[in-house]
């Protein structure tokens, strides 16, 4: 087929030129690869925007953690309907759904955070 052959000096003129090009293009895909990570990580620690505390004031530490009702109700498995209700006050959230908005946020659910987080204005239990 091709009887093309390269010298040692060709070879060596060969790798000169084409070295610079290589490292830059390692250069350069090593710092797409962490542009990539540091983007990914500011993309979670993102600040959730909270939601607005329109004609209720109730329960405004889980407005400012959660950004809808439908987050809410996706966590705790009820319909947007529903979550409108507990977060207005005139239905209560249980022990469970608690634990699940606050597990899923990353917060320990015990009786003081659950105090903190869903205090509407009067002195829950303590179990």
């Amino acid at each position: 087929m091709n009887d093309l052959q390269i010298t040692p000096q060709q070879a060596e003129v060969l790798a000169s030129i084409f070295r610079p090009i290589i490292d830059e293009q390692i250069k350069l895909s090593i710092e797409a690869v962490k542009q990539a990570e540091e983007d990914e990580l500011m993309k979670s620690k993102e600040m959730v925007k909270p939601m607005r505390v329109g004609k209720y004031n109730t329960y405004p530490k889980l407005r400012r953690i959660y950004s809808s009702y439908d987050e809410i109700g996706n966590v705790i498995n009820k319909a947007v309907t529903a979550v409108y209700k507990r977060m207005n006050g005139k239905v209560a959230f249980t022990d469970r759904e608690k634990n699940l908005l606050l597990t899923h946020k990353g917060i320990e659910p015990n009786a003081a955070n659950k105090r903190r987080y869903f205090d509407i204005g009067r002195k829950e239990k303590i179990a």
